[in-house]
């Protein structure tokens, strides 16, 4: 056993109320962050999104956001069949420890046992380390493009999981 194994990374869904935890993992632009978190409290209070995390004692270290709603692309989400798994990022220092893969497995099963049938993501062409991971767990049918937005420029293709 190393000693991964021995810390205590908690898996859940947040709260609206703690959502201003999240800054840390932003990138460091203060301004960006403060309309980003406008949108996505707006989005909280619509029921349209939901966000899951990985913490390690108090703190966020990894975040992935749900939406059950289409915004850029009519194909990333359907009610009540198919979410959308956007902003999903993981504290540099715990990269490379499978934390990423354990959050995306949790909310996929919670998601599952919710009723979902399909998931869709969002990947650069060149992100060749998420895709291999994606395509792992089954994001293996691309179902259309996407350009980004002022959060996350970069051009996509948005690839889709079933069951």
């Amino acid at each position: 056993m190393n000693i991964e194994d021995k810390i205590n990374y908690v898996f859940r869904k947040i709260t609206k109320d703690e959502f201003n935890k999240l800054c840390d993992l932003f990138p460091d632009n203060e301004q960006i962050w403060l309309r980003y978190r406008g949108m996505r409290l707006r989005e909280f209070a619509q029921k349209q999104i939901d966000v899951y995390v990985v913490e390690l004692n108090n703190t966020f270290i990894g975040e992935l956001t749900i939406s059950y709603i289409s915004h850029d692309l009519n194909s990333e989400a359907i009610p009540n069949q198919r979410v959308y798994l956007q902003a999903f990022r993981l504290d540099k220092k715990y990269q490379g420890l499978g934390l990423g893969q354990k959050l995306l497995q949790f909310v996929l099963s919670d998601l599952e046992e919710q009723g979902y049938k399909e998931f869709t993501i969002g990947v650069e062409a060149g992100n060749e380390r998420a895709k291999h991971i994606y395509f792992k767990f089954g994001f293996t049918e691309a179902i259309d493009r996407g350009y980004g937005n002022e959060f996350d420029p970069s051009n996509y293709t948005l690839y889709m999981r079933s069951i």
